[in-house]
């Protein structure tokens, strides 16, 4: 058996089967705001309730997780794509700049919230470890909220796409 690693870019196509909840990772207070959209968000416990995100190291928001202790997850709701492009800087636009694109508001963690998004997380940072180029911050979920009607954002196979909402 090989136990070497894969080749990145098979690992790249591999990985583009697999579908993920788009989300925005941000951090910062009105006018000093920094944020991201990511794939990489998962819960990992819910005794205390806690959830984890990768970014990567090079990323502006890094920085400021680490420096403001806490951050947002918004899960975004299947109308939100052009919110997901601007926040995967391909529109050009960058930290503040960003927020201009949906309903921004301040949580009760001081880390702004997408009141539109189909679910949102508060979290304190808990702890992050460093891997080679990403680092996986682990939050602890001080507060949320959830539209229960609401579709999400999916990534799959390097589109965005909507999930239909399940029959009640």
């Amino acid at each position: 058996m090989n136990a070497e690693p894969i080749d990145s870019h098979a690992f790249r196509r591999l990985m583009r089967n697999v579908a993920g909840q788009v989300s925005i990772v941000a951090t910062g207070e009105p006018g000093r705001r920094s944020g991201l959209t990511a794939s990489a968000v998962c819960s990992l416990t819910d005794l205390p309730p806690m959830v984890l995100v990768c970014v990567n190291r090079s990323a502006s928001v890094h920085d400021f997780i680490i420096e403001n202790g806490v951050f947002s997850i918004n899960a975004l709701a299947s109308d939100q794509e052009a919110v997901a492009r601007v926040f995967s800087g391909v529109e050009g636009l960058r930290g503040e700049q960003r927020f201009s694109a949906g309903d921004w508001s301040v949580g009760v963690s001081g880390a702004p919230i997408l009141a539109s998004a189909v679910c949102q997380l508060e979290c304190r940072l808990a702890d992050y470890k460093h891997t080679t180029s990403h680092t996986v911050f682990f939050g602890a979920v001080v507060a949320g909220a959830a539209t229960p009607d609401g579709s999400p954002l999916l990534y799959h196979r390097g589109a965005y796409v909507g999930l239909a909402p399940a029959d009640a």
